[in-house]
């Protein structure tokens, strides 16, 4: 007589290690139940198979051994999301230089710099708003390898001010032909970090008003 086999759901990916030990718990009781009410109605001439039973309780087992694993991983990644949450902390108050390509704007202006992978005949610069708009443009330098820096005062190219707000750098580095060289410049810009924000995946940083970098695109601390 076979005995039904049920697979621990508590098995399946993407579950966390609580909700994987309910459903395994879960499991192993349909398991058991059925298991009784087979052993009370088995045939006595074809009698359950040991075997079976008994690789089917390794299994659980296992499964369990599993979770009780993963649980222990879970905590490593929480304890080590709150040391870099306590690590982060240190970056409040402070300027840094971050790989982004967009900076908060107040009427002080706005820093950024930028590094090109191959030397251009022309580099374009324009600073674009949230609406997609071009409010200022100007010429960069051309050499290759070395960080550019970029000061606006917040004047468009009428020398009105600007209102507050995100806007963002593009640089369009062109060759001696006039076309667009492949390869994206790397842009960063600079700002005070104002805030720490928890994430699941670890913490970020809040520069100026609400501009959210990761602790991997900080690249200078001033």
């Amino acid at each position: 007589m076979q005995i039904t086999q049920i697979t621990p759901a508590a098995n399946q990916p993407k579950k966390d290690a609580s909700t994987a030990l309910q459903g395994l718990g879960n499991d192993l009781d349909t398991f058991l139940t059925m298991l009784t009410t087979q052993l009370k109605n088995q045939d006595p001439t074809n009698p359950l198979d040991t075997h079976q039973m008994t690789a089917q309780l390794v299994q659980f087992a296992s499964v369990e051994q599993q979770i009780a694993q993963n649980k222990n991983l879970e905590d490593l990644v929480k304890l080590q999301n709150q040391n870099s949450e306590y690590a982060a902390v240190n970056y409040l108050g402070h300027n840094v230089q971050a790989e982004i390509d967009i900076a908060d704007v107040s009427e002080d202006g706005a820093s950024w710099g930028y590094v090109l992978g191959t030397p251009a005949n022309t580099v374009d610069l324009h600073v674009v708003n949230s609406s997609g708009m071009r409010v200022y443009s100007t010429e960069g330098e051309t050499g290759a390898g070395v960080r550019h820096s970029v000061e606006w005062d917040a004047l468009d190219n009428n020398g009105n001010p600007v209102d507050p707000g995100r806007y963002k750098l593009l640089v369009i580095a062109r060759d001696a032909q006039g076309s667009i060289i492949d390869g994206k410049p790397t842009i960063d810009s600079l700002g005070m970090v104002t805030a720490v924000k928890s994430n699941k995946t670890g913490p970020s940083l809040i520069v100026g008003q609400d501009t959210e970098v990761t602790l991997s695109q900080i690249k200078k601390i001033q």
